[in-house]
């Protein structure tokens, strides 16, 4: 069995390893944050619920994640069509739910009691489900609220772990379902309001172990003017500041929601790419070309640099300091349900990877993908259907692999508790740190799995990349006794662009029924002498590193990475070693 020490290892981006001497140094006081089972969930738009639940796809699929972390992914059933939800007694339709006027652009959905316990056990045991209720509709002191609140708990029970407010509130003054004086003042007091009713009912208060509430979800990133709606005071600061005592006592996690790139309007329509999806910078610090500009410029030449993950910083430390936990709590590539050619490739399930351990490095608890059964950016789909004069297959996109790739990643021994961190000196392009992953983020454009039967032919690759796949080797120093075997786990695909044949460990998956196709194929590793262990690493590829065996070595590392072209750097480290002790974790320097 590998023992899980964490330790910070190298994320390799666009820019590729540079021929220069960098220093890098860890704090003393480096501060790490949890690094849960279930750290990497889904988030489902509720019209698109019975499509998903209607085939053992999904279920296959999350079943199969159960099974490497011992937990399943959350689920959140929300989304833009949660607050045109409303519950009836019956329908005309003799059906539990209908979505009107029609899939896949309803703007009204109506459900009966019933609907709850239709896909209230399809999911694997042990899901952590989470129900978004209608806020938008206040009339009636949220009478249709309540019913949902009640039907929901009464079909999901236990399994109910948590019900939102609305969905991205801070669009309701654009949506004209609040007038200008919508803000933080006033949502907490609606929020009382129904939190209040749902609280303070029967079945509330009869229930053993009565669902808590996901307060926030806002959508607008804090400093990003153009991605914004409408002019407001929404964040989590904002909000945990007119909070009292009794409101955080029945809230368990904030959320926030964040698209890095977009295809709802024109501006941000033409600043969608690939290579700027796949690059660890531009996630962090985005890096955003104005149009005209086509090719990548340099941060302040022709560029926009706004922010992505990193603008949550704030809103973590005061949903920490509030005693529940900030989640990611819809997110996926490209809003607006996604843009074939960008979300369904390697390269979306390389960010992906990226994305869930940078947010869980800086306090993002969790981190929810939005998936829709007709959507570009879904890392699978449960049926086929016509999309742009094409007809699609059902199927499993490369954003799935990033799942499971995570998930292996994320996977403790027993009682044992992860943590993660990031060094702030290997922020970079070039270089960054994580514990446990090693990623190239280089965009590398293949010639093969271009195709696949679930997404638009239209977008298969047509550009490819010069010459041979550049491969490079790592040199990493770490805390590991000299002839400690090392096992690696990679996340490989045939390049950026490719849709399909993309593995983890050589495994593939069924695209129709989820299962597992081929055996794993172990890879061993020995760390050398001064503990100094060589990584092969191709680009636009992930490995997961993990030392087999029990026992600890710490050494003083000076760490070089190599590029084929022979270049290097050395970086001189201090490994943050944790070593897990039964159900304590001790930190060792």
């Amino acid at each position: 069995m590998a023992a899980r020490s964490v330790v910070f290892t190298a994320l390799v981006a666009a820019a590729g390893i540079t021929a220069q001497d960098t220093a890098v140094d860890v704090p003393a006081d480096l501060a790490t944050r949890p690094l849960v089972p279930d750290v990497y969930g889904y988030s489902i738009e509720p019209i698109w619920v019975d499509a998903y639940t209607s085939t053992p796809l999904a279920a296959n699929l999350l079943r199969v994640i159960a099974g490497v972390t011992g937990k399943p992914p959350p689920i959140r059933v929300g989304g833009n069509t949660a607050d045109q939800t409303y519950i009836h007694d019956t329908l005309s339709t003799g059906n539990d739910s209908v979505a009107l006027p029609g899939l896949p652009s309803a703007n009204q959905f109506n459900i009966t009691a019933n609907w709850f316990q239709s896909w209230g056990d399809y999911f694997p045991e042990g899901t952590d489900l989470i129900y978004t209720l209608n806020l938008a509709v206040n009339d009636s002191a949220w009478a249709n609220a309540i019913a949902q609140a009640e039907a929901a708990h009464a079909a999901l029970g236990k399994k109910l772990v948590m019900f939102e407010l609305g969905n991205e509130i801070d669009h309701f003054i654009n949506k004209k379902w609040r007038d200008p004086s919508w803000g933080v003042e006033t949502y907490i007091e609606q929020f009382r309001n129904l939190t209040g009713q749902i609280t303070g009912s029967d079945w509330y208060k009869a229930a053993e172990d009565p669902p808590k509430f996901q307060a926030g979800v806002f959508a607008d990133p804090p400093w990003v003017p153009d991605q914004q709606d409408e002019l407001d005071d929404f964040s989590i600061e904002n909000l945990t500041k007119v909070e009292r005592p009794e409101d955080r006592d029945i809230i368990a996690t904030y959320a926030t929601h964040l698209y890095p790139q977009s295809t709802c309007d024109p501006p941000r329509w033409l600043r969608m790419r690939l290579d700027l999806l796949s690059n660890h910078t531009t996630l962090w610090l985005a890096r955003i070309p104005a149009p005209p500009f086509v090719e990548v410029e340099a941060a302040g030449s022709g560029t926009n640099t706004q922010q992505n993950v990193s603008q949550y910083a704030p809103q973590v430390a005061a949903a920490d300091a509030a005693g529940a936990p900030l989640v990611m709590g819809e997110t996926n590539s490209v809003s607006c349900g996604g843009r074939s050619g960008i979300s369904d490739t390697f390269g979306a399930a390389l960010w992906g990877v990226d994305y869930v351990l940078m947010g869980a490095a800086l306090g993002i608890r969790k981190t929810y993908f939005h998936l829709g059964a007709q959507s570009e950016y879904s890392a699978f789909t449960p049926a086929p259907y016509e999309l742009k004069n094409e007809t699609l297959q059902a199927g499993i996109r490369p954003g799935w692999y990033a799942h499971y790739f995570v998930a292996r990643a994320a996977a403790a021994d027993g009682a044992e508790r992860l943590r993660i961190a990031a060094l702030p000196a290997a922020n970079t392009s070039e270089l960054s740190g994580y514990a446990l992953v090693f990623l190239d983020m280089g965009v590398w454009n293949g010639t093969s799995g271009l195709g696949n039967p679930s997404t638009l032919g239209a977008t298969d690759g047509r550009s490819f990349s010069e010459g041979a796949r550049p491969t490079g080797t790592l040199r990493v120093s770490t805390p590991w006794c000299a002839g400690r075997d090392v096992s690696a786990t990679r996340l490989a695909g045939p390049g950026t662009n490719a849709k399909s044949d993309v593995t983890v460990a050589g495994v593939a998956f069924d695209p129709r029924t989820g299962a597992a196709l081929g055996e794993e194929a172990p890879e061993t590793l020995a760390v050398g002498a001064n503990g100094v262990l060589e990584v092969s690493l191709r680009r636009a590829e992930g490995v997961l590193l993990e030392v087999v065996g029990a026992g600890e070595c710490t050494v003083e590392t000076v760490e070089t990475v190599e590029t084929s072209a022979g270049a290097a750097e050395r970086v001189r480290r201090v490994w943050l070693v944790v070593l897990v002790v039964g159900m304590g974790i001790v930190f060792g320097m």
